[in-house]
């Protein structure tokens, strides 16, 4: 009997296992939501001193990184894509179990609402970050019909599609990318989408909110209330803003108000913060790295006007927020990197970053006097620069790698949890076994982050005209 006993519970076991590893490969991974919550349950309890919640207009146009790294505040984006009020009531709930934080933003964009239920896709980002609770169950419950309970309840039912779009990704921890192993839940985009600035209308008419956001819109004040923890009513910009928009806005201020809360509509008055809309939008909703750090810059300082919040920046306790910095600042930095056409600017660019591996591969007829041949061996401390299929690698600003083209010689260097570049007479520039030579008369040069694992550029120079030609291809 015994051996019966042990070879059930070996079953059973067996079976838990294969089935949460299944689950954990299936589950979605969403940046919109689910990913925001993972990032959550990793912090240290009562580490977030303000606790940012709402919808996409939380995560992307109020931004935890530049908040910190501006004024040092820690922030956390816990939000999900078009996000209800009824799930942030929930998400609320569920950040209140391990953090105490000394201020609340609601971004409450989502108070112009005006149905019972949202599609399934935000349904699902909206719910399965939660960790199972009755809060989760209660959570799903108020976000879809009783009749489709079950579907929603059951991560299985929405699991089955998955099966055929699984990649290797979805097998690693953090996606096996460094950024979300400190995540602080906000999202930067660097699209550039030109927007009509709105005209906004002073009006103070209303429309009520419907009936179901305004219920959870009070509950998330008095929750946060009961608490005694401060909460801001804040509405970031957006560009298709309009009237009705406004009549609603009017009513969560006035709620806001009985309350005795602070509201801002930073809609009032884009030239204190210098918005510009040609420039500073990813879409008509959204905010890009540019309008982010304009919000974060002018929000930031009334915060620090306000509330007691300190400057966590150096803080030993606050490292994941420190590194979540730096990812997102190599982030925008490797972009604008991206952007240049000039190579004497664009060199400098490349100089200035300590993560950068730098491999250079030159192949064709080139003169060694050549002025673009020798800004390069200047700026990357070249001594010996031969006539055709030569290869360098540039490591942290010191040369670690030079051949000649009589040379055989095969260099490979590990550069990233799972990233190998190999070169070999000049003719080969490898990363992953990809090739990155694109001219054999020219120069190619491929550069890569450590810090970021990734591959941020790929340049090269054409040689024509009995001169290297200094306009960057790509």
């Amino acid at each position: 009997m015994k051996i019966k006993a042990i070879k059930i519970i070996s079953f059973i076991l067996i079976f838990c296992v294969l089935l949460y590893s299944v689950s954990r490969a299936l589950r979605f991974k969403y940046d919109d939501g689910i990913y925001q919550f993972d990032s959550f349950y990793k912090l240290e309890n009562n580490s977030v001193d303000v606790l940012l919640l709402g919808s996409s207009h939380s995560f992307i146009n109020i931004n935890s990184f530049y908040l910190y790294e501006l004024y040092g505040i820690s922030s956390f984006n816990l939000a999900g894509s078009i996000q209800p009020l009824w799930n942030t009531y929930f998400y609320l709930k569920e950040a209140l179990k391990t953090q105490k934080p000394k201020l609340i933003i609601l971004e409450v964009y989502t108070t112009i609402f005006d149905y019972e239920y949202i599609d399934d896709s935000r349904i699902i980002k909206n719910n399965y970050g939660l960790k199972w609770s009755i809060d989760k169950i209660n959570s799903i419950m108020v976000s879809s019909p009783k009749n489709r309970w079950n579907e929603f309840v059951n991560p299985f039912y929405q699991y089955h599609n998955r099966y055929s779009s699984l990649t290797f990704e979805d097998f690693l921890n953090y996606k096996g990318k460094e950024k979300y192993k400190y995540d602080k839940g906000c999202v930067i985009s660097y699209s550039v989408y030109s927007n009509i600035r709105p005209k906004v209308i002073y009006i103070t008419n209303e429309i009520n909110l419907y009936t179901k956001v305004d219920k959870y819109y009070r509950m998330i004040i008095e929750l946060a209330k009961n608490n005694n923890i401060p909460i801001l009513i804040v509405k970031s910009p957006y560009s298709v803003y309009n009237e009705n928009d406004q009549k609603k806005y009017n009513v969560a201020e006035r709620i806001a108000k009985e309350y005795n809360l602070p509201f801002i509509n930073l809609n009032y008055n884009y030239d204190d913060y210098n918005l510009d809309f040609s420039k500073d939008f990813a879409d008509g909703h959204h905010l890009n790295y540019l309008g982010a750090y304009k919000v974060a810059k002018y929000l930031g300082k009334y915060l620090k006007e306000n509330y007691d919040l300190p400057d966590r920046r150096g803080d030993p306790k606050y490292y994941s927020w420190g590194m979540n910095a730096k990812y997102e600042y190599k982030k925008t930095y490797n972009f604008e990197l991206k952007q240049y056409t000039n190579l004497n600017e664009y060199i400098e660019k490349v100089k200035n970053s300590d993560d950068y591996v730098i491999s250079i591969s030159m192949l064709g007829n080139y003169k060694n006097n050549d002025s673009i041949v020798q800004s390069i061996a200047t700026n990357f401390n070249i001594d010996n620069i031969y006539l055709k299929n030569v290869s360098y690698v540039v490591d942290n600003n010191k040369l670690i790698y030079s051949s000649s083209g009589s040379n055989q010689y095969l260099f490979h260097k590990e550069i990233g949890s799972y990233t190998d570049l190999v070169l070999q007479n000049g003719q080969k520039l490898s990363i992953n076994r990809k090739n990155y030579i694109k001219t054999k008369n020219g120069i190619n040069m491929v550069i890569y982050d450590k810090f970021t694992e990734e591959i941020v550029d790929n340049i090269y120079l054409e040689y024509k005209g009995n001169a290297i030609n200094p306009t960057i291809k790509r």
